[in-house]
């Protein structure tokens, strides 16, 4: 019972702050991925003009 005390899981928020958790980092992976898929587009065009 201590344990569930000192982690939290009795905060009645709980389920509210993992679902927001999960979706940014959800969405951190997929603004990151795309982010690299940009970049290696600028990447290629710039090594074929030179």
């Amino acid at each position: 019972m201590e344990l569930l005390l000192h982690s939290g899981i009795e905060h009645p928020n709980t389920l509210w702050i993992a679902v927001s958790a999960t979706i940014a980092f959800g969405l951190g992976l997929g603004i990151g991925a795309y982010g690299r898929t940009v970049s290696d587009r600028f990447t290629e065009t710039t090594e074929e003009a030179n």
